[in-house]
């Protein structure tokens, strides 16, 4: 009767368990398998992130959303004639547009939050005050005749994008005279949504000074269009962590706990229309500037980082008990390697879910502590030995330490994952340097 020991399918067997390359070949197919769920996790985090959004989005209609505050913007009606062979004529109501000579932008903005479920939105109350002056009009440089000029059309127009947010009476004063401004602007293709109001211009006049102010209830974003031939703007707000964005960044900002102020001064060489010109020539959006209230911490953006390191914490954790496996002389089955592939994996979803409700920090703490404490149960079984078991969970801390730090550094972070591969290359190749890759298992 043959030995069992001598079957094919024991020889076949035993070459299953023993051969090096099939070992590797499975352990990558299992990696590979593994960026499935891997895949999955990083779908949750970007639906997250959308709710995140339409929560946002559903506050924000009903208090206020971003808001673009452009002008003021005086319009002036006038007749552009035609003339006819037979002796007639008839006219075209055409507009002219000019803008402030001097415009200074005071606001004032404090924060609160507003939640809708366990997202919440970044709201904020302002106080803006629009004042300024406009010199004399030089309708003479655009070639129109006084005559033709419809002087008691002469609307002025503040553009508002969230209409929503208004929250006062707004009254112009120009030149003394005050007034109340009425919902639509003169020129909606110039100004899509905003307030105007009829004011006195006349040929002869000579400067007219205004004074508008605004309350307007918003969400995260606060800007400014530089219509002025110099506009100067200052910012004030309880919100500790502006971004500063836009065509023109602050002259002058100052930063702290309690929040911060900043200072602009813009000319109109630093735009792309004139102070004044005719007919729907020009329009505004690109020249803006302000400040976005935004979160220090963005724990969906970190969860999307984190689990773009998912593939290198399965392949050196894989690496780790490769070595344990060839270097001790025992086997590790590859459905093994597949349960701890996927508690690697868990880690991932545990992270994202614990972060909505704790912070991003005390959740990769969590979660890190939970898995390898999963991992180290388990391996108890697989490794035999104690020492080794501490091993593992040892370099385990250190593998989710350097991701951890690798995720706080965010300019330095490429850096940073850099000489840790290299590092774990380095380590890899120093230990692995007598071994003897055609005799593991000592044979003569």
């Amino acid at each position: 009767m043959e030995n069992n020991e001598n079957s094919p399918i024991s020889k076949l067997g035993h070459w299953l368990r023993t051969s090096l390359l099939v070992k590797l070949l499975s352990i990558g197919f299992i990696v590979l398998i593994l960026l499935i769920p891997q895949v999955m996790i990083q779908g949750i985090i970007s639906e997250r992130q959308n709710r995140q959004y339409a929560a946002v989005q559903e506050i924000s209609q009903s208090w206020g959303g971003d808001q673009y505050v452009q002008g003021p913007v005086l319009s002036i009606p006038y007749k552009e004639w035609t003339e006819y062979e037979n002796g007639k004529r008839s006219y075209t109501l055409r507009t002219m547009y000019f803008l402030p000579t001097e415009l200074n932008i005071e606001s004032k903005a404090e924060h609160e939050l507003r939640g809708r479920g366990i997202f919440d939105a970044i709201l904020y109350r302002s106080d803006v005050r629009l004042n300024g002056k406009f010199e004399a009009l030089a309708f003479r440089e655009l070639n129109v005749a006084p005559d033709n000029i419809q002087w008691e059309e002469a609307r002025l127009s503040v553009g508002i994008s969230s209409m929503t947010g208004i929250k006062n009476i707004i009254e112009l004063d120009w030149n003394g005279q005050k007034r109340r401004m009425e919902p639509g602007t003169a020129n909606s293709e110039l100004l899509a949504s905003g307030v105007s109001a009829p004011v006195a211009v006349a040929e002869d006049a000579g400067s007219y000074t205004f004074s508008i102010p605004l309350e307007l209830n918003g969400t995260e974003s606060l800007y400014f269009e530089p219509v002025g031939r110099v506009t100067t703007a200052s910012m004030q707000s309880s919100w500790p962590s502006p971004s500063f964005t836009g065509k023109t960044l602050p002259d002058k900002r100052e930063i702290g706990d309690k929040g911060f102020s900043a200072f602009w001064r813009v000319l109109d060489l630093n735009r792309n229309y004139p102070q004044q010109w005719k007919n729907d020539a020009h329009t505004f959006g690109d020249s803006s500037f302000g400040v976005r209230l935004i979160r220090p911490v963005d724990e969906y953006l970190k969860n999307d980082r984190a689990a773009k390191y998912a593939i290198l914490v399965i392949g050196l954790t894989f690496l780790i008990y490769f070595f344990f496996e060839t270097l001790r002389k025992f086997n590790i089955h590859p459905f093994q390697y597949l349960l701890i592939g996927l508690a690697l994996t868990v880690f991932y979803l545990l992270l994202l879910s614990l972060s909505e409700q704790i912070g991003f920090n005390a959740a990769y703490g969590t979660a890190a502590a939970a898995t390898i404490g999963l991992i180290s149960f388990y391996s108890a079984s697989v490794l035999k030995t104690k020492r080794l078991v501490l091993q593992l969970a040892m370099l385990l801390s250190a593998i989710y330490g350097f991701i951890f730090v690798v995720l706080q550094l965010e300019d330095y972070a490429l850096l940073a994952g850099s000489i840790g591969i290299f590092a774990a290359l380095a380590a890899v190749m120093y230990y692995s340097r007598q071994v003897d890759w055609y005799n593991l298992r000592g044979d003569a």
